[in-house]
C-alpha cells in the first residue's frame, strides 16, 4: 500500500487530501484494459442476462410529486415488498425534460424510455421538421443515452401521425425505437404508403426499414404498447368505409426485433369488438401490458375503469387470450385510473385516487390481489400531479454506451 501511495505521489496522479469530518470515502477498483474491454462488450452482457436470467431481481419504479417535488423511488420487488425502497438521482439529461412534462414510453430488459408528450396523449405526433430528444436510462447502472428523433424530412402533410415502440431484445441486448408514420384520415390513405424508422443503439443513427411487410393503410396505431420478449406489440384499429358507413374493429400489431418484421395479431371473439357509424368513431379502448414473459390486454368494462379484464396470450400464439381474472375492488368507491404493470407475483400495481374540489389531485399506488380482490397501500401517495409506476429487471444494457 505504501509503495502505491508513493507511486501515485511521484506520478502526480492524485492529491491526497484529508477526508472532511461527516463524509464517507468512496470505494474504487482497478480493471485491467483487456477485463475491461470484455465487460464493456456487447457479447458479455447478452450472455451475462442469458445465463442470470432467473437471477435478475425486479424493482418497481415509481415518478411522483411530493407535494411539488418531482421524485423517483426504486421498490425491490421480491418478498419484502415494499418496505425496501430506494431514491434515485436522475441524470441531468432526463432532468432536462422535466420542463416538458416527459413520459415513460416504456420499459424493457431494464431501460426505461423517457419521451416528450408531442401531442394529445393517445398518439404522442407532431407535424414538422424539428427533432424530438428520447432519452434511455438504465437505473440500476445508472447510465443513459439520448436519442435523437428525426423530422418528416419532405413528408410534411399536416394528416401523418408519428407514433413510437421501444424495446431492447434479449437475444443482443440491442435497444430499439421504431417510429411508423401513417395517414390517418381515412379519405386519403390510399395515397401515403405507412414509413418504418429504426433506430438501433447499436449503429447510433436512424434508418428507413428496408422491409417491405409494413402495416396496411387502413390501420390506425395507438401509442399503447409493450415489449415481450423479442416483440413490440401495439394496439390499434382496423378501419374501413362502406359507403357513408365507418367500420373498425380491435386488433393487435407485433414488430419482431429480430427481423424487422410486422404481423397482425387476430384478438379472441370476448376481444374482437367492432365499431360502425355514419361519423368517424373507434372500438372500446383495451390497454396491452405484460405479465412475467406474456402479453396481456386489458379491457375495461364499458370503457370505464372500475372493472378490468385481464387477458393472456398463451404461448405467444396469436387468437389464443385466456380471460385471467378481473379486477374489482371491494370498495365501491375506489377509482381505478390505471393499471401499471404487474408484480413478479402477477399481481397488478394500480393508481387509484380522486380529483378534489381545487382540482388537485391526490392518490395513491395500490397493489390488487386477485383471489382475494383486497388491495394493498405501497407507502406512496401523489399530491398535485400524475405518477407512473414501473416494472423492470436489474440487467447491464446501455453499459457498452
Amino acid at each position: 500500500m505504501d509503495e502505491e501511495i508513493q507511486a501515485i505521489q511521484r506520478n502526480d496522479t492524485w492529491d491526497l487530501a484529508t477526508l472532511p469530518r461527516g463524509h464517507k470515502a468512496i470505494g474504487v477498483k482497478s480493471v485491467s484494459k483487456s477485463w475491461k474491454s470484455l465487460i464493456d462488450s456487447s457479447e458479455f452482457i447478452a450472455n451475462y442476462h442469458f445465463n442470470n436470467d432467473q437471477l435478475q431481481q425486479h424493482r418497481v419504479l415509481v415518478r411522483y410529486a411530493d407535494p411539488k417535488v418531482e421524485k423517483y423511488v426504486s421498490i425491490v420487488d421480491d418478498d419484502s415488498f415494499p418496505r425496501h425502497k430506494f431514491p434515485l438521482i436522475v441524470p441531468s439529461n432526463i432532468r432536462r425534460l422535466l420542463g416538458y412534462d416527459p413520459s415513460i414510453l416504456g420499459s424493457s430488459q431494464g431501460v426505461i424510455c423517457f419521451c416528450v408528450d408531442f401531442g394529445d396523449s393517445t398518439y404522442w405526433y407532431y407535424s414538422g421538421n424539428e427533432a424530438k430528444t428520447f432519452v434511455l436510462w438504465n437505473p440500476t447502472i445508472q447510465k443513459s443515452v439520448p436519442v435523437v428523433v428525426p423530422g418528416l424530412d419532405d413528408r410534411n402533410y399536416r394528416d401523418f401521425k408519428n407514433v413510437y415502440g421501444f424495446g431492447v431484445c434479449p437475444r443482443t441486448s440491442v435497444a430499439k425505437l421504431v417510429k411508423v408514420s401513417y395517414i390517418s384520415d381515412l379519405i386519403d390513405i390510399d395515397t401515403h404508403t405507412p414509413q418504418v424508422e429504426i433506430s438501433s443503439l447499436s449503429l447510433g443513427s436512424w434508418r428507413r426499414s428496408s422491409s417491405m411487410n409494413v402495416p396496411r393503410k387502413c390501420i390506425q396505431l395507438r401509442q399503447n404498447h409493450v415489449c415481450v420478449d423479442k416483440c413490440i406489440y401495439r394496439y390499434a384499429f382496423d378501419r374501413t368505409v362502406i359507403g357513408k358507413t365507418y367500420h373498425s374493429k380491435n386488433l393487435i400489431l407485433s414488430f419482431d426485433m429480430t427481423t424487422e418484421e410486422f404481423t397482425e395479431v387476430q384478438l379472441c371473439d370476448g376481444l374482437k369488438e367492432e365499431y360502425s357509424g355514419d361519423a368517424y368513431g373507434c372500438c372500446g379502448y383495451l390497454r396491452l401490458s405484460k405479465l412475467g414473459t406474456s402479453l396481456v390486454v386489458l379491457e375495461p368494462k364499458d370503457g370505464l375503469y372500475k372493472e378490468i379484464s385481464v387477458w393472456r396470450m398463451e404461448h405467444g400464439v396469436p387468437n389464443s387470450f385466456t380471460k385471467l381474472f378481473i379486477i374489482k375492488s371491494l370498495i365501491e368507491s375506489l377509482q381505478i385510473n390505471e393499471v401499471h404493470g404487474f408484480r413478479k407475483t402477477g399481481e397488478p400495481i394500480i393508481d387509484t385516487g380522486m380529483t378534489t374540489t381545487d382540482k388537485n389531485y391526490i392518490g395513491d399506488i395500490v397493489v390488487y390481489e386477485p383471489k382475494s380482490g383486497e388491495i394493498s397501500d405501497i407507502g406512496i401517495t401523489s399530491a398535485g400531479c400524475l405518477y407512473l409506476a414501473q416494472s423492470y429487471i436489474e440487467t447491464l444494457v446501455l453499459h457498452d454506451h
